[in-house]
């Protein structure tokens, strides 16, 4: 992505911050740091604020977390991980290219989600065998209940979510073609992206309520990759059939 700011490696593979992430890092540390002074009015404001933070740090750990779960199935099937991102969205793994099998891609797209839930189920193991209690509780719930929903949000069957690349590689398997399943993955993807935009865009104008305004963006974002998915899988195709007649011509 265009401006990122690399900040180091992580276990060999090039570690990098969007802009975008620290207006989100802000807006999250903000929000939970609020939440604990609400709930816990013992908190000095200071200790909320740090806190805060700590939360949307370890929350922002869970989505390097998942895109590492990618990144190490890839590396293992010798695909090289270019990079891992994080932006305004979340996180992003980029891979030197795709895997051979509808298999192997989809235990790439899956790798992501089930490292969530993994991280979901330890999260809660921790606080129920302790007995946590006060703040510590409220931010084990709060890292639970997020990397769960990561895992869900992630599962949606569009592209360019990993529940969309699980969507191709199915599709890839029962066609026997890799660009089909780019191609439908990319349609659903840009279905999902409508309907979030209607659920931002409804609201706002029937009742002025812009408690949906982050549909709206995540509803652009799902267009617009998805929208690149499918070019680049038409691209990819006229590219692999003209590379197919030169063979049969040679």
């Amino acid at each position: 992505m265009n401006g990122t700011i690399r900040v180091g490696n992580l276990f060999g593979i090039p570690f990098y911050i969007h802009p975008s992430w620290f207006l989100v890092l802000g807006l999250v540390t903000w929000s939970y740091s609020s939440g604990l002074a609400a709930q816990f009015p013992q908190l000095s404001a200071g200790l909320a604020l740090l806190l805060g933070l700590m939360t949307a740090l370890m929350l922002f750990a869970s989505v390097v977390a998942h895109e590492l779960g990618h990144s190490f199935v890839a590396i293992g099937q010798g695909i090289d991980v270019k990079s891992i991102t994080l932006f305004i969205f979340g996180g992003l793994a980029s891979l030197e290219k795709e895997s051979k099998t509808p298999g192997e891609a989809f235990w790439v797209a899956i790798a992501g989600p089930l490292v969530s839930l993994l991280l979901c189920g330890i999260v809660t193991a921790i606080g129920v065998t302790t007995a946590a209690s006060g703040p510590l509780a409220a931010i084990l719930g709060v890292l639970a209940s997020v990397n769960l929903a990561l895992a869900l949000f992630n599962l949606i069957p569009g592209l360019p979510l990993d529940g969309g690349n699980i969507l191709k590689a199915l599709v890839w398997k029962i066609t026997g073609n890799p660009y089909k399943g780019v191609t439908f993955a990319s349609r659903v993807g840009q279905i999902f992206g409508w309907v979030a935009i209607l659920s931002g865009v409804l609201p706002l104008v029937l009742f002025g309520n812009f408690g949906n305004f982050w549909n709206l963006l995540i509803g652009f974002f799902l267009l617009q990759n998805a929208g690149n998915a499918a070019q680049f899988a038409r691209v990819q195709r006229k590219t692999h059939r003209f590379d197919s007649r030169r063979c049969s011509n040679s």
